[in-house]
């Protein structure tokens, strides 16, 4: 139950069907997910740990504020792992085929915010999964997580339209199966 509480919770949160700074009373989501405030305590502690939500002062729960200050970490950090993973695929000589779902899903995203930014974020974590670390592919779900959430709050400017998402991807994928084949991951890291 926890864990279903935490998928609700989340999916709530990164489209942003709950907002920064809303509240989020155990008593409240238990009564109307119908189940006890147990399941839905340890969902809530999960989502602090993830970021996505912030304990306050009273011991209850709101969703997280990110301010745009905190933007260029996580995108830092972001990178990072993004990065990291690319560097394990071509060292194992991971073939990368199976991005191509993700990459094949992007054509049929409309121009809307959430969509984009959720093809975006299936295709780069579909990268880092490749990695086979589950650590990695952790803590980068968190990341992600933050950035969306923080993209979907702020209403991100310039946000890239469905063409250009294609494009960009489709260079990203053929980089990184040419870093593959060459041994040399500096063709896909940028």
């Amino acid at each position: 139950l926890a864990d279903e509480v935490h998928r609700q919770l989340r999916t709530r949160i990164v489209t942003g069907a709950l907002r920064p700074g809303d509240a989020l009373r155990d008593c409240v989501l238990a009564e109307r997910m119908g189940i006890s405030r147990s399941p839905v305590r340890e969902g809530l502690r999960t989502l602090e740990l993830s970021g996505l939500v912030e304990k306050s002062a009273n011991r209850s729960y709101r969703v997280s504020t990110l301010a745009p200050v905190d933007l260029p970490e996580l995108a830092l950090l972001r990178l990072a792992d993004e990065t990291l993973a690319i560097r394990i695929i071509v060292q194992q000589h991971i073939t990368v085929d199976a991005l191509r779902p993700a990459l094949s899903a992007m054509k049929t995203v409309p121009d809307s915010l959430l969509e984009i930014v959720e093809a975006d974020t299936a295709f780069h974590s579909a990268v880092v999964r490749l990695a086979g670390s589950p650590r990695l592919t952790s803590r980068f779900t968190q990341l992600t997580d933050q950035l969306q959430l923080f993209l979907m709050n702020e209403g991100a400017r310039g946000t890239q339209r469905r063409d250009a998402l294609i494009e960009s991807h489709a260079q990203l994928y053929d980089e990184l199966s040419n870093a593959v084949t060459l041994g040399d991951p500096r063709p896909a890291i940028k």
